[in-house]
C-alpha cells in the first residue's frame, strides 16, 4: 500500500474495524486527510471517541456500497474542538 493512497482490497463483512480499514473505505483522499488529522490530533481521552465516530461514517459507506446490502445509515464524526 501506497501512503495515501487507500488499498483497492475490500474487507471482509466480518473483519474488525482498524485504522486501514477506514481509510480504505473513506477512498475520498479530502475525508482520509480530515479523518487522519481528526485521529492525530484528539486528545488521549477523545481517541476512541474520533475513532467510533469515524467507523461509523466507514459503516454507513459500505453499507451503500453497491456491493453491499443497504442497512440504516449511522452518524457522523463531531467537528467539537475543532
Amino acid at each position: 500500500m501506497t501512503p495515501g493512497r487507500p488499498s483497492t482490497a475490500a474487507p471482509a463483512a466480518h473483519s474488525l474495524w482498524t485504522i486501514a480499514r477506514i481509510q480504505n473505505t473513506l477512498s475520498n483522499e479530502v475525508l482520509i486527510r480530515r479523518f487522519l488529522l481528526d485521529l492525530t490530533h484528539a486528545p488521549e481521552h477523545e481517541v476512541m471517541n474520533v475513532f467510533t465516530a469515524w467507523q461509523k461514517v466507514a459503516a454507513a459507506i459500505e453499507q451503500h456500497s453497491p456491493e453491499a446490502p443497504a442497512l440504516p445509515a449511522s452518524g457522523r464524526p463531531a467537528a467539537e474542538g475543532r
